[in-house]
């Protein structure tokens, strides 16, 4: 049995209806985005929820913010997405002082824990832009 979830970014349907996702895959790269994308305190009732990207983006010291994304992504993908096992986080530099950061969130859905590595690996990409834009590229 297929589990849906309302599809990201939210739509509706040409009859009315709210959008889903069935593919499990998709799920848990919507997780992961919206995981990244959320600022700490969003969300009225998880206020710890998310990653504090904004805080760091404008910082003029390159290697410590993309230690402290890394530390950050890492942490709250371990505390808020149990559907993902963790490989690494990427922080691709160049593009922080100017008010975004490129993260690559390398991870494998947890029913995966024991497929082959190059048969389960997901990566997606999200550029986080001032204001909480994000650009998502998933590769799977």
């Amino acid at each position: 049995m297929t589990i849906q979830e309302i599809g990201l970014p939210f739509s509706l349907t040409p009859a009315g209806g709210i959008t889903v996702q069935g593919n499990p895959n998709r799920q848990i790269a919507q997780h992961v985005n919206g995981l990244v994308a959320t600022q700490p305190g969003e969300r009225v009732m998880l206020g710890n929820y998310g990653v504090n990207t904004a805080a760091l983006l404008f910082e003029p010291n390159q290697n410590l913010v993309a230690q402290e994304l890394h530390d950050n992504v890492a942490a709250a993908l371990t505390r808020w997405e149990p559907g993902a096992l963790l490989r690494n986080v990427n922080i691709i530099q160049g593009n922080i002082g100017d008010g975004q950061a490129t993260i690559e969130v390398d991870y494998i859905r947890s029913e995966d824990a024991n497929t082959p590595p190059q048969l389960a690996r997901n990566v997606n990409t999200a550029t986080l832009r001032v204001g909480g834009t994000v650009d998502e590229v998933i590769r799977g």
